[in-house]
């Protein structure tokens, strides 16, 4: 089955998700992150397989489906499923645990297509979900037409559309932000950023810094946050008018020479090789004052939430990611909607599931709130998420700041579409570019070659 992608850039309020986030916010990115981990190293093991109802006794048989997703159980969708468990005995839900990275959505491609038991699936990325539909593990969700996805979601939804249609609900909203650690904000007089750009971004770190604290701290997603959304509002797919790649650009350069000064002129920021050997846990730097700001998306706050395993005396800050120059008036923030749920056409209680979609987007998942997701349908007050979220540690954040960023900001956000295969090949000309094994000018149209290379191929 052959997609076309059809989108529709729309400026909604910056509220949380890692991916998807970017995320993954959901979002390196992206995002991003989102296009993002999930976070989390281990997966749950495979679901114990269903029997089947008989229709003869159907009424006395309860119908078992299995929901897989990227976030660990403990950090909301228990809870979330136990809560549907409760309220409907006759139609109850197991949550089956993948790691969103490649490994783990191999497992669920494998599952998918071996006939294990996948009623419910999340997607993170706007590739898998590709992918996934044209193999024919997702179903086609236009012949439930009780349910208007579009007034539910608003318009940013249709970032997900294939030909015309959904083969699956957004859920959660979500963005790649910068957080702050204000207590060192305010011992520098420094006030939260409101609208600023990687210049300013660059000048707090080298205020911030000191012997035993890095100004800043990065995954690798995120490098790619500024470049992406100085291309999106011209293509989400990241190229020119002419179809070629876009990213042989000013801003890529002028993002390249700011991370590369932080790094190596100014020891703001962890050089990269140094972190690609480390491997530091970036949430945990961040929540230990090791580093004053973390560029992340909305899977911090299981962190800086979870005050028992990661105590904390400092308040957080939140702060929207950095344009590249502050006469930008075309920046597309990394971000939008995600946590994509998806029914198997080949599970057997479809209309159950559907059930259970409809039932999770409009107030099922609020449990997730506590771990950073914010709803995207309207029937779910942002409000009540946002309480859920911070409950018992309202006073360790500012969150005048918090709910600006989440809430009340009137930014554009999108989701970027570039290509899974891209988005991976790009990855070594990053580490190349920030080893200095190649200059600014010289990433920047490498990275242009190898967009249009593949370009190319996928057109063959």
């Amino acid at each position: 089955m052959k997609t076309k992608k059809s989108f529709h850039v729309a400026a909604i309020a910056l509220c949380t998700a890692g991916t998807l986030l970017l995320a993954g916010c959901g979002s390196n990115g992206n995002s991003g992150n989102s296009g993002t981990n999930d976070g989390g190293t281990t997966a749950a093991g495979s679901p114990s397989s269903a029997a089947s109802p008989s229709q003869a006794d159907s009424k006395k048989e309860t119908v078992k489906l299995t929901m897989w997703g990227g976030v660990p159980a403990e950090n909301g969708p228990q809870e979330a499923v136990d809560n549907w468990n409760k309220l409907h005995p006759d139609i109850q839900i197991e949550y089956v645990r993948f790691v969103n990275d490649d490994a783990g959505n191999l497992k669920l491609d494998t599952a998918l297509i071996s006939g294990q038991q996948v009623d419910l699936y999340m997607n993170y990325a706007y590739s898998t979900l590709e992918k996934r539909v044209q193999a024919g593990n997702a179903l086609d969700l236009s012949s439930f037409s009780e349910y208007d996805i579009d007034d539910k979601m608003g318009s940013a939804a249709s970032a997900w559309k294939m030909d015309g249609k959904y083969y699956g609900v957004p859920t959660k909203k979500g963005g790649t932000y910068v957080w702050l650690n204000k207590d060192m904000l305010d011992a520098q007089g420094l006030e939260v950023p409101t609208d600023w750009t990687l210049d300013d971004m660059r000048d707090y770190a080298n205020k911030l810094k000191s012997d035993k604290v890095w100004g800043l701290a990065e995954g690798d997603y995120f490098f790619a946050q500024s470049i992406n959304s100085s291309i999106m509002k011209q293509s989400l797919e990241m190229t020119n008018s002419d179809g070629t790649s876009a990213f042989d650009n000013p801003f890529t350069v002028k993002t390249f020479e700011v991370y590369l000064d932080m790094m190596f002129t100014d020891k703001s920021m962890m050089p990269h090789t140094e972190q690609i050997t480390s491997k530091p846990a970036l949430d945990q730097m961040f929540v230990k004052g090791e580093t004053a700001m973390l560029f992340s998306t909305e899977q911090i706050f299981r962190t800086t939430n979870n005050l028992t395993d990661f105590p904390r005396d400092f308040k957080v800050a939140l702060a929207p990611a950095p344009k590249v120059t502050a006469d930008q008036t075309d920046y597309i923030y990394n971000g939008g909607l995600g946590d994509v749920l998806s029914i198997n056409p080949k599970s057997k209680y479809k209309d159950e599931a559907w059930e259970f979609v409809k039932w999770y987007a409009d107030e099922g998942m609020l449990p997730l709130a506590k771990g950073g997701r914010l709803p995207s349908s309207k029937d779910l007050d942002a409000d009540e998420a946002v309480k859920v979220m911070f409950e018992g540690v309202e006073d360790t954040y500012d969150l005048d700041s918090v709910k600006r960023v989440l809430l009340g900001a009137d930014l554009p956000y999108a989701l970027s579409q570039l290509d899974a295969k891209t988005s991976s090949d790009f990855q070594v000309v990053y580490d190349k570019v920030f080893s200095q094994k190649l200059t600014p000018e010289e990433g920047s149209k490498e990275l242009a070659r190898i967009h249009n290379d593949n370009l190319k191929a996928a057109a063959k």
